[in-house]
């Protein structure tokens, strides 16, 4: 019998294989990305939030003056904020950005019983846009109709750092925009609350938009 007819009964010895990476390996590697994933938005979230705060001093009511105002409507104290600096000449034209299709300024504002000094002819309704982006497009024609040179930009204190960055982005440089800040209490961060629910959930909302704009209309 040849040998190669021979039948070996040494078993063969099977291909080392690679070890799998222990489980605790896996379980701190994710634990790192899990922390970075929560860290960046997280810090992000609290400098935007120091951003809101830190925004140039409000103009005083008796300083401010411009051709026009522009108010954005969606914050409480808006439109009267408006209708206080038209009521005292300091603005000539009110525009009020944002209204609903059916509302009339009388629905929005009933204390215009209390400004007969005010010509409604004054006050225009822009009804077309209903964002901020939206806001400033279609606030821009009627500026230009009025011949304004300058606006105040009227909007909430949470509001303005992102529209007046879209007001800038659309109108043109020849119009000088004013920022007129109308104060809330949203920016207010209770310190004897654990957590002020208030006041991230704002900064929070805000930084989601501020992304959006900074993808889509920022770098328009």
């Amino acid at each position: 019998m040849n040998s190669e007819d021979t039948v070996s009964n040494t078993p063969e010895t099977p291909p080392a294989r690679k070890k799998p990476q222990s489980f605790s390996h896996r379980v701190y590697l994710g634990i790192v990305i899990f922390l970075v994933v929560l860290t960046v938005p997280t810090l992000s979230i609290k400098n935007y939030g120091e951003i809101l705060q830190n925004q140039p001093p409000k103009i005083r009511p008796s300083q401010a003056q411009s051709d026009c105002g522009v108010v954005l409507t969606g914050g409480a104290g808006r439109i009267r904020e408006g209708i206080s600096l038209l009521s005292h000449g300091q603005i000539h034209k009110l525009v009020i950005s944002g209204v609903h299709q059916h509302s009339t300024l009388a629905d929005m504002f009933p204390e215009i019983l209390f400004y007969p000094e005010i010509k409604l002819e004054n006050v225009i309704l822009e009804r077309r846009s209903n964002s901020t982006a939206g806001n400033a497009q279609s606030s821009l024609p009627i500026v230009e109709a009025l011949g304004c040179q300058s606006i105040l930009l009227i909007t909430s204190d949470y509001h303005m750092y992102r529209a007046l960055k879209t007001f800038v982005q659309v109108f043109p440089g020849a119009v000088k925009i004013i920022p007129y800040r109308v104060t809330s209490d949203r920016l207010y961060l209770r310190q004897h609350v654990f957590f002020d629910t208030r006041y991230w959930g704002t900064v929070f909302e805000e930084w989601c938009k501020y992304l959006f704009y900074e993808v889509f209309v920022f770098t328009g």
